[in-house]
């Protein structure tokens, strides 16, 4: 008679098993749909020229009808048809994998938006876009897809995406809308380092004001219930409304926001414009790049292999040099999917020291709070994960009923020429 843990975790992989043979069927019906997306769109172009006396309202009227039949917003249906067009058009590889329910629609459209300023006709580098992105969208979660989608593009049509990134401080602007119930948005859009800078700031800022007021709790003062998300924004509108950061200055002063940049050497020294990028996020513009390598305190170099991964950083310190390099490597938490930067993460023993498990590279990965907590040996079986670290720091994560994941760390782009002898973090 089967152990009712076993039942249990036996019908828990089915579960799962169940749910993704169902997504690759939802990709391939969205796959079809996104086709006859594509047949619709033809259809208008070949009855009316863009441009011509007519074209601005049939093709408003195909997007409401797309929108009301499917209860869509016309922006929703705009997208739809717009994606499937493309799609048809420009992206057999990606195409292939939708059509296969390898890609779900959300990492199809991520791989679509992200090219959409490679020239329509230059072939050669929409080819070399989809070798490098497909093969990752199949295996990663969207948001990383995103991310290497944005840097591949702009490293095989580099002058087109500069001068899109550079558009991008052109365009920073901050914008309020109403939420209703008494809520409302404020939105500050602009160049991506310097948002993440001001949110690091932030977050650094709550982390200590936190970590005060339960050090000052522990001694009768009054505890601060607040999340950390309510101090951010607490800190944030003292800064926008006061100008000030109340009593806190003395230590918070010291506080200096920090993203992490990797830029080729030629393009740090101005000797080429190839993007940098915003690790985990995508590329940046150079210039903006160098701009904050100068304010930088101190920068850290590294060595890439043909594959674009780190292999060793320009600095050793036994303990500090070992948590460089593996911030430059993992670059976020090393579970399937998170984006949490490397900073903000743990150095996680994959194998417990407790339990003999070496301080080695081989053995020590960056995982957020979250997911570090998943493997923890205290937690009961029926939930506890476990990881195995292979050469090249592939770590395999297997589920508590036994099924296997593998995250790889994520590879660099190379944006300079190959003859470059590395790339500078600032």
């Amino acid at each position: 008679m089967d152990h009712p843990l076993d039942l249990y975790l036996r019908r828990s992989a089915e579960i799962v098993a169940e749910c993704v043979e169902l997504e690759r069927e939802i990709a391939r019906l969205q796959a079809q749909k996104a086709a006859l997306a594509h047949e619709r769109v033809s259809l208008l172009l070949d009855e009316v020229r863009p441009g011509s006396a007519g074209f601005d309202q049939a093709e408003r009227s195909m997007i409401c009808e797309l929108a009301a039949a499917l209860r869509l917003s016309r922006y929703a249906a705009a997208k739809l048809l717009a994606t499937g067009h493309a799609l048809q058009e420009r992206f057999p590889a990606t195409r292939s994998a939708f059509a296969a329910g390898e890609s779900s629609s959300g990492h199809v459209e991520a791989v679509v938006e992200a090219a959409a300023h490679i020239p329509h006709d230059d072939h050669a580098a929409l080819a070399a876009y989809e070798a490098q992105v497909v093969p990752f969208a199949a295996a990663e979660s969207r948001a990383r897809t995103k991310a290497l989608a944005e840097t591949v593009a702009a490293a095989v049509a580099p002058v087109a995406l500069i001068e899109v990134h550079r558009r991008a401080h052109a365009d920073r602007t901050v914008s309020v809308s109403d939420e209703g119930a008494g809520q409302a948005t404020l939105r500050a859009t602009g160049p991506a380092a310097l948002i993440h800078a001001a949110h690091d700031l932030l977050t650094q800022e709550g982390r200590t004001v936190l970590d005060r007021a339960k050090h000052a709790a522990a001694s009768g003062h009054p505890a601060d219930e607040r999340r950390l998300d309510q101090v951010r924004f607490d800190r944030f509108l003292l800064r926008v409304l006061t100008g000030r950061v109340a009593g806190d200055a003395d230590v918070l002063d010291a506080i200096r926001p920090v993203v992490q940049v990797t830029v080729a050497t030629g393009t740090l020294g101005g000797r080429d414009e190839w993007m940098a990028e915003l690790d985990g996020r995508g590329p940046m513009d150079p210039e903006l790049a160098r701009r904050l390598a100068v304010a930088a305190p101190s920068w850290q170099r590294m060595l890439l292999d043909d594959a674009g991964m780190v292999t060793r950083t320009g600095t050793y310190q036994p303990t500090e040099a070992m948590r460089r390099f593996l911030r430059a490597r993992d670059r976020t938490c090393r579970f399937p999917g998170c984006r949490q930067p490397a900073r903000r993460c743990q150095i996680d023993h994959t194998h417990d020291f407790a339990r003999g498990g070496a301080t080695d590279l081989g053995n020590l990965a960056c995982l957020c709070e979250t997911h570090h907590a998943l493997k923890h040996p205290d937690v009961d079986p029926r939930w506890r994960w476990t990881a195995e670290q292979r050469p090249g720091g592939v770590i395999v994560w297997t589920t508590p009923a036994g099924v296997p994941y593998t995250d790889v760390p994520p590879p660099r782009v190379m944006f300079g020429n190959a003859d470059d002898d590395g790339a500078d973090a600032a």
